[in-house]
């Protein structure tokens, strides 16, 4: 095996701005399977979730993250938790929806993803 752990974290979000659809872009230059994924807001904020497209399209829905002292996670099989790993290719855009966020909330999201090995 020649897996490798990588973290990509995003942080977005300020006082005079209220983040919504595809309010951030990334890149991601290698090839990998995402296996967890933490969102976190900068305050309570009832409803509030996020999505991550893979070039435009959706491969995780809803991570619910209102309430700043809990976490959201998705968590796939390779962590323990009960989602399915979600393979994204080399030069692949993963874009951010932030659902019903208020205005002023920040958002955190640590995404950990598997390099190498194909693991789906």
């Amino acid at each position: 095996m020649n897996e490798r752990l990588v973290v990509l974290s995003i942080e977005d979000g300020e006082a005079t701005v209220t983040l919504g659809a595809l309010f951030r872009y990334v890149t991601v230059p290698i090839a990998g399977t995402i296996v967890a994924v933490v969102a976190s807001p900068s305050a309570d904020d009832a409803g509030l979730t996020v999505d991550i497209n893979d070039d435009g399209v959706a491969a995780i829905a809803a991570i619910a993250c209102a309430t700043k002292a809990t976490p959201g996670t998705w968590i796939s099989t390779h962590f323990g938790g009960t989602e399915t790993p979600v393979s994204v290719g080399a030069d692949s855009v993963l874009s951010f929806d932030a659902n019903s966020a208020a205005a002023a909330t920040a958002i955190h999201i640590d995404i950990w993803y598997l390099v190498g090995e194909k693991c789906v």
